[in-house]
């Protein structure tokens, strides 16, 4: 008798709960529409699910969901989808764009470029109707599973993930359908109450550091025709009896004029990241080299043409030719902008240099070219 009714209050449990789930799970009904317009355009790829019922804004009838917020105009009897990457960012300005050197396309209205996976994954995807216009240029950004190139348009925000090119997950959705809705209370215990909650300082300290630094180089590489400069107070590792090369079949070659880095390995490209190399005076040395030391993070101090600079907490670095390294960047984000910012070094985005620093050991062959 007392395992029938233990079976039967367990049974009653399961049944609650599974009414409860069922109650509070949004329904994706075509009642206004909504049904219909997910499906032909891309469903669960491109809009994820539905986060709310349909409900009453302002004088539309709208529904959220992970990556969109659908709206229905009485007034037309249309469907249309609002414009949720504009309120994410109304506070933000992303500033001017200089127009960008070959494939790339600057829509009607935009004051922005689409090139590379951003444009490709845009104009297959529904362009301007479905994504809108794009409101900043592509530019990296720390986001809550890392820091990623991004690009953010009028309906969306897309995100890059370079390990997986040419697959159908390089480029993802943003969830700015959640984000929205819970900026304004319709998440049962989920707020955002921070203008940007995932916002990139681009010249804020790295997380283990103790005071912001200025924003300014690494160590400087003078032009060819002089000595490469060396740290003052910091020594450059020297170089040491070149072991075994354990990376027989791979390297690494920068195209300076692209301002971007391609990892080799058996002939086939498996890594490429966009990367800012030397100014006009401390340009990046050409020619063929080898990885001589690699630090995973230090403090960089030099002093060079009347600049001085200190630079803590400088990640994974992988020293080339003299003081000549690859490495993380984070005091800045215009890789391969075709701005030359550095002082001979090759900035890399600090999870591509993560990347490098643990694909590439001492001896890797390292190719600069225009």
């Amino acid at each position: 008798m007392r395992r029938i009714i233990w079976l039967s209050l367990v049974l009653g449990l399961c049944f609650w709960a599974f009414r409860t789930s069922q109650a509070v799970t949004p329904a994706l009904t075509d009642t206004y529409g909504f049904a219909s317009f997910w499906q032909i355009n891309g469903g669960e790829q491109i809009f994820g699910q539905p986060i709310t019922d349909p409900l009453e804004q302002d004088t539309l009838i709208v529904q959220y969901f992970e990556n969109a917020r659908f709206e229905y105009d009485p007034q037309t009897d249309s469907v249309g989808l609002g414009l949720v990457g504009r309120e994410r960012t109304q506070w933000r300005d992303f500033g001017p764009q200089p127009r960008l050197a070959g494939a790339s396309l600057r829509p009607e209205g935009s004051n922005y470029d689409l090139a590379g996976s951003f444009r490709r994954f845009w104009e297959t995807n529904g362009g301007v109707e479905i994504f809108g216009l794009p409101i900043s240029p592509a530019q990296f950004e720390a986001r809550p599973t890392g820091r990623f190139k991004v690009q953010y348009f009028e309906r969306a925000l897309l995100i890059e993930h370079p390990l997986l090119a040419g697959t159908p997950e390089e480029i993802e959705l943003a969830p700015l359908g959640q984000e929205v809705a819970a900026a304004r209370g319709l998440i049962e215990g989920m707020s955002y109450e921070q203008p940007y909650l995932f916002e990139f300082d681009p010249v804020a300290p790295a997380p283990v550091q103790t005071a912001a630094p200025q924003p300014v180089a690494e160590p400087t590489q003078v032009p060819p025709t002089a000595a490469p400069a060396q740290p003052t107070n910091e020594p450059v590792p020297t170089a040491t009896p070149k072991p075994a090369n354990p990376n027989l079949g791979k390297r690494i070659e920068v195209d300076i004029s692209k301002q971007w880095l391609y990892a080799y390995e058996n002939g086939t490209i498996v890594f490429d990241a966009p990367v800012a190399t030397g100014k006009d005076g401390f340009n990046t040395p050409t020619g063929s080299y080898e990885i001589y030391a690699k630090v995973p993070l230090q403090t960089m101090r030099g002093s060079l043409g009347g600049e001085t600079w200190v630079v803590p907490n400088v990640p994974h670095a992988m020293y080339f030719n003299g003081s000549v390294a690859l490495h993380g960047t984070y005091w800045h984000d215009l890789f391969g902008s075709g701005t030359r910012i550095s002082h001979g070094c090759v900035n890399l985005p600090l999870d591509a240099a993560a990347w490098l620093y643990d694909w590439a050991s001492v001896g890797t062959t390292v190719q600069v070219y225009y």
